[in-house]
């Protein structure tokens, strides 16, 4: 059978990212998190106090989405949520939250791993920058 999307830079982004995503919920169902729930996770315990707002805008996460995420990991005692400036809710990590994160951060860097042996070595060193260029690009 003769496919003629295998020739095409933008199907092929989209079969490897669905492919790569996929096997890295895979590995985060055990933790009981998703990839948007674990990004969320994760940037959270980088950035200590981050607004609800610029979460979702870094993670392109639009509000109606994130909030019901965020209200969840307030129940489970996950994020733990305080009153900026204004209506800002800023945003930080319980210490189960924490934990939780750096389990997932060891996900993380495992499927990079994974996606860097898929990868021939001489191309490696080249993966990241052109994968920007075609993000950042317009």
């Amino acid at each position: 059978m003769d496919n003629p999307f295998v020739k095409y830079p933008g199907y092929l982004l989209r079969r490897a990212s669905k492919s790569r995503m996929a096997q890295l919920a895979q590995h985060l169902e055990p933790l009981g998190v998703g990839v948007s729930e674990a990004s969320i996770l994760v940037l959270v315990g980088r950035n200590p106090g981050i607004s609800q707002a610029e979460c979702g805008r870094l993670l392109s996460i639009k509000r109606p989405n994130l909030n019901p995420i965020i209200r969840r990991f307030i129940e489970r005692n996950l994020i733990i949520s305080t009153k900026g400036q204004g209506r800002i809710q800023c945003l930080n990590l319980s210490e189960s939250g924490e934990a939780l994160a750096e389990r997932i951060t060891q996900e993380f860097e495992a499927q990079e791993a994974r996606i860097y042996e898929a990868v021939p070595p001489h191309l490696r060193d080249e993966l990241v920058p052109m994968l920007n260029a075609l993000w950042w690009s317009q």
